[in-house]
C-alpha cells in the first residue's frame, strides 16, 4: 500500500482537532465555575455604652429665688441620647432627666450666711447603658457674701 491519502483522515484529524479544542475550552470553562473560597470574621459580644461627660467642660449659672437657687448646668454633648443629672448635699437630693445638654436643678438655700455646696454628677445614657459620669462640686456662695456660683471638677 502507498503511503498516501487515507480515505477519511483529514475529516477525523478535524473531528480530533475540534475535540481536543473544545474539550480544552470545556475544561477551562468548568474551572472557572469551580472557583471557590473562604471568608471567616471574628464577632466579639460586649454591652457598648456612651463617653463619659468632660467635666472640666461643665459652666455653670444661678438665679436665686426667695427660698431656692436654680442652678443651671451646660455641657459638652457626648454620643448620648439622654443624661442623668443630680445634686446632692446632706440628704438632699435633686435629680433632673433630659436629652439637651443643660439642665436646672431648683436647689433649696440652707443659709443665708453659709455657703452651700453640692456634689453635681451627671451621667450619659445610652441604649439604657450608662457612660462614666461627670463629678462636679458646685459652691453657691450666699447674697450677702456677693451671690457667685463656682462648678469645678470634684477632687
Amino acid at each position: 500500500m502507498r503511503a498516501g491519502r487515507v480515505p477519511g483522515l483529514r475529516p477525523a484529524a478535524i473531528a480530533f482537532a475540534a475535540a481536543v479544542v473544545l474539550g480544552l475550552g470545556a475544561t477551562g470553562a468548568q474551572a472557572l465555575w469551580s472557583l471557590g473560597g473562604t471568608v471567616s470574621t471574628d464577632v466579639t459580644a460586649g454591652a457598648w455604652a456612651p463617653q463619659g461627660v468632660v467635666a472640666a467642660t461643665v459652666s455653670c449659672s444661678r438665679t436665686d429665688g426667695s427660698s431656692h437657687s436654680d442652678l443651671t448646668l451646660t455641657w459638652a454633648a457626648v454620643d448620648a441620647s439622654g443624661y442623668s443629672v443630680k445634686a446632692v448635699r446632706n440628704a438632699v437630693a435633686v435629680v433632673e432627666t433630659t436629652s439637651a445638654t443643660t439642665a436646672t436643678l431648683r436647689l433649696p438655700r440652707t443659709s443665708l450666711s453659709a455657703r452651700d455646696v453640692f456634689a453635681v454628677s451627671i451621667t450619659p445614657s445610652a441604649s439604657r447603658l450608662e457612660g462614666p459620669a461627670a463629678h462636679i462640686d458646685a459652691v453657691l456662695t450666699p447674697a450677702a457674701q456677693g451671690a457667685r456660683v463656682e462648678c469645678t471638677p470634684a477632687k
